[in-house]
């Protein structure tokens, strides 16, 4: 079965419009016009009972006013300039601006984020770098296929960290059809890949592909629209080299003496060890591999941040503690029961991160929002972390009943029925500390 390409969503009513909004986004021969005649016949109405005497005069002011009002709201609304393409025919998204977005199709050579209708379902996919050759294709279902002409697609695979599913798919210069299949359904999306081959980041090619897709999905629910030049893994920022210093510092403070550090080969996580390492001699505290009973310090990316969280969840790793660097704020990582906690600029639950979480589930269906998407969204609208971190805790909690994983399949944390747009549905994530000395 063949789905339509870029099958539009309804944009979200923004807050506090209630039933008018639904009134005010009517097309012209929708609802509007139909007001507008009752209303005019309910004004010659109640002239001609006026005239006959056939009511009381106070019955028959009530109904003149509120045919006035009506015809005066349908008025309104009939002036009232329309959005971007009437905003009835954007992507879905949490807010009008985000929606306005949807609506304009991607630059050449960049990352192409749309919604197909695929088995009676929206399904998000984005495409990146969205540039000639090796492109990653990130699907929301689970049973995703990808590829181009009318050969066979080429099957998906889950990477830790992300819940799409990711096609390796080669996209030729220019303009050219990107074929998606899921739930049996295959459906289509145009992709401008441009005439331009500049060099595409490592991290695409690496375990660090899905965070690097995740900061351009953020960056595009946020109205961005530029090439995908870096990815997060690729260099190490001084706000985050601090917030580590700020943890050893913490981890020192509680009398620990030493600890074991979890990191990788990208030049990130060589990096922020080199920082963890230095930071712990300063303060007097032993580094070495994972050990018994003491604090577990996380510098790798998505993949090895996973597997560290489930080897002290099972009990393979005994740790008091396991503390995260900054980027592994994504929901895999902080659900295994491991006694995470992380350093953050921002609060989770706030009104503008939830903003995000809200766009990237309307644009992305079934995405977690993650720590470098928010990073990302914030730099696209011209936003500022806060100056210094603040240590959180992630907890999760059983409840007997309907139970996920992380990723939304099978055994694992509690489904609270909002998962789509919240950082961790199966828990809480809290501030344990104020905000933390850097330096």
């Amino acid at each position: 079965m063949t789905g339509s390409a870029e099958t539009p969503v309804p944009a979200a009513i923004p807050p506090g419009g209630g039933h008018l909004a639904h009134v005010q986004a009517s097309q012209a021969g929708g609802t509007l016009p139909l007001l507008a005649l009752a209303a005019v016949a309910g004004l010659v109405a109640t002239a001609v009972l006026a005239r006959r005497n056939a009511l009381p005069r106070l019955p028959l002011f009530a109904c003149g006013a509120l045919c006035v009002l009506v015809f005066s709201f349908v008025v309104g609304a009939a002036l009232r300039p329309a959005g971007p393409a009437g905003n009835t025919a954007a992507h879905g998204t949490a807010h009008g601006a985000a929606a306005a977005d949807a609506e304009q199709p991607a630059r050449p050579g960049t990352p192409v984020l749309r919604t197909l209708h695929l088995d009676g379902k929206q399904v998000g996919v984005l495409v990146v770098p969205g540039r000639p050759g090796r492109n990653l294709v990130g699907i929301g279902a689970a049973d995703a296929r990808a590829g181009t002409g009318a050969g066979a697609l080429r099957e998906g695979r889950r990477h830790p960290g992300s819940a799409q599913t990711w096609v390796t798919v080669d996209l030729p210069e220019g303009g050219s059809t990107l074929r998606v299949s899921a739930g049996g359904e295959t459906g289509s999306l145009s992709v401008d890949t441009g005439d331009e081959h500049p060099e595409v980041p490592a991290a695409l090619s690496s375990a660090d592909a899905p965070e690097c897709a995740a900061a351009a999905a953020g960056a595009l629910v946020a109205g961005a629209n530029s090439p995908l030049t870096a990815c997060p893994s690729d260099a190490l920022s001084a706000e985050d080299a601090a917030a580590l210093r700020a943890t050893v510092r913490f981890v020192a403070g509680r009398g620990a003496k030493s600890a074991g550090l979890v990191a990788d080969g990208s030049p990130r996580g060589r990096k922020a060890a080199a920082v963890v390492r230095a930071a712990a001699r300063q303060e007097g505290v032993a580094v070495g591999t994972p050990g018994k009973d003491r604090p577990l310090l996380v510098t790798a990316g998505w993949a090895g941040a996973t597997t560290a969280a489930e080897a002290v969840e099972s009990g393979e790793t005994r740790a008091q503690g396991v503390y995260l660097a900054p980027w592994l704020l994504t929901r895999p990582v902080l659900s295994p029961s491991a006694g995470q906690l992380i350093p953050l600029r921002f609060t989770p639950r706030t009104k503008e991160a939830m903003a995000y979480a809200e766009a990237l589930s309307a644009r992305l269906p079934g995405e977690y929002p993650t720590g470098s998407g928010y990073e990302a969204w914030q730099r696209a609208r011209g936003e500022s972390p806060a100056p210094r971190p603040r240590l959180f805790a992630a907890s999760t909690a059983y409840v007997p009943g309907t139970m996920i994983s992380a990723d939304g399949e099978g055994a694992g944390g509690h489904h609270h029925g909002a998962a789509v747009a919240d950082w961790l549905p199966s828990g809480m994530i809290s501030a344990v500390s104020g905000p933390m000395r850097e330096g």
